[in-house]
């Protein structure tokens, strides 16, 4: 499938290592959440018997495959079978032919980065998600991970992977993108005013019912509104999408720590074009 598909250009500025990188840190992100929700026994008595051995070998299948991560990550830096079979306790050999399958769908997916399922209609990623789409995945995981870092890191997880910014280039505003469903645009304002405790009587619905008039590729048309509460400050910037005139694309400027930052984009999860 030779087609261009939604992220070329997302993917297009981060190196295959980069990639790798990346879906590698995904994939321990989500094996820390499984672990740590297995850590937790208050609802023990509510699992059915063998439940936690479930749970436990669930957690097996997602080790297994961040070491694939990690083998295909490793491979993307140009480390040598040796060198990877070497942390196997294995001979290099046996560590080909163990991983050489996941290298292999690795490659095959630069080509083929997506194929249609058997409705014709629908795009079903070949690359891992975070590879995918990585601008989104440089966005959750930064967000995420900094929840649990003990040091001041804005970027934990993309800033090895994207290019250094131009000396004197101003600071990133933290700003949050992505598209909601018009249904949905009031409802997302109000929980944001809420995260921001702007208790000031804002009619959202009716800002949300004039965001019409806009057009996402005239800057200008932009709709700019201001989320001030007793929390914190918020810049919401709102523009219909051209494309789809179910959705509206939203800017969230001001979310400062990672906490309110990962409830934002968890809004977006939400409300947005899959929910």
């Amino acid at each position: 499938m030779t087609e261009s598909t939604p992220y070329d250009a997302e993917r297009s500025a981060f190196s295959r290592a980069a990639l790798a990188r990346l879906a590698l840190s995904d994939t321990s992100v989500d094996l820390a959440g499984a672990a740590g929700n297995l850590a937790i026994t208050r609802f023990d008595d509510q699992t059915g018997p063998g439940g936690r051995v479930s749970e436990a070998a669930a957690l097996r299948g997602i080790a297994d495959r961040l070491l694939s991560r990690a083998v295909v990550f490793e491979r993307e830096r140009g480390s040598s079978w040796e060198q990877i079979a070497h942390y196997l306790g294995t001979d290099a050999a046996d560590a080909r032919e163990r991983f050489t399958p996941a290298v292999d769908r690795w490659e095959r997916a630069f080509e083929e980065p997506y194929r249609l399922d058997g409705t014709g209609r629908k795009r079903v990623p070949q690359l891992p998600t975070a590879a995918y789409d990585p601008e989104t995945a440089c966005r959750q995981l930064d967000l995420s991970v900094r929840l649990r870092t003990f040091f001041r890191d804005e970027h934990p997880v993309s800033g090895a992977l994207r290019p250094a910014p131009p000396a004197g280039a101003e600071p990133p505003e933290h700003e949050l993108d992505g598209l909601v469903r018009r249904r949905s645009l009031g409802l997302f304002l109000h929980l944001l005013a809420e995260f921001a405790r702007d208790f000031t009587g804002t009619d959202w619905d009716a800002l949300a019912a004039h965001v019409r008039s806009t057009d996402e590729d005239d800057p200008g048309t932009w709709d700019t509104h201001p989320v001030a509460g007793s929390a914190r400050t918020l810049r919401v910037r709102l523009a219909n999408v051209t494309r789809d005139d179910d959705l509206v694309r939203v800017v969230v400027t001001g979310a400062t720590d990672a906490e309110l930052g990962l409830r934002i984009d968890t809004l977006f999860e939400a409300l947005g074009p899959n929910s």
